[in-house]
């Protein structure tokens, strides 16, 4: 395997989707795997993979680096970095409703990184440290307030 990036991607998917926080709450929020190409009006989002949906180019989905940790046995010390976007918009002028939104998507993402119990599916070692600081992007846009928070989930593995 040359990197864990993509089990740790969708073991990110698979989480946030089945999550009773997001995908599976009320309101849902639309999990996304990567950009899309479809329209969609979903008014709460997590992009898993992407740093700015907007692109018309690739958007940075993740980065990782690899270094030699040698415990009698040729391995590798890795350090994963996987880029997420959480979105809310509710349709109208109201910043302060759609900013709360998009950082309570971040909190519930976070939680289910620092609780899980399995390894993030037996993909990683740790998260080091796991949800990391983020950007704040707001606009009004003619389809209402919007507000995007980008962010990290950092893992530590070892193969």
């Amino acid at each position: 395997m040359a990197s864990k990036v993509p089990a740790l991607i969708d073991w990110l998917v698979a989480a946030f989707t089945t999550s009773p926080a997001l995908g599976q709450a009320v309101p849902p929020v639309a999990v996304y795997d990567g950009p899309v190409v479809t329209a969609a009006d979903d008014k709460l989002i997590l992009w898993v993979g992407v740093q700015d949906p907007d692109s018309d180019g690739a958007s940075e989905a993740a980065v990782f680096e690899q270094a030699r940790s040698d415990l009698g046995r040729a391995t590798r010390d890795e350090t994963s970095i996987i880029r997420c976007t959480a979105e809310a918009w509710a349709g109208t002028d109201d910043a302060r409703t759609v900013r709360a939104a998009a950082f309570a998507i971040l909190a519930a993402a976070e939680g289910i990184v620092r609780s899980d119990a399995t390894n993030f599916g037996g993909s990683a070692a740790l998260a080091a440290p796991g949800v990391t600081g983020g950007v704040l992007l707001q606009n009004s846009t003619q389809q209402g307030a919007v507000a995007r928070v980008t962010f990290d989930v950092i893992f530590r593995s070892f193969t």
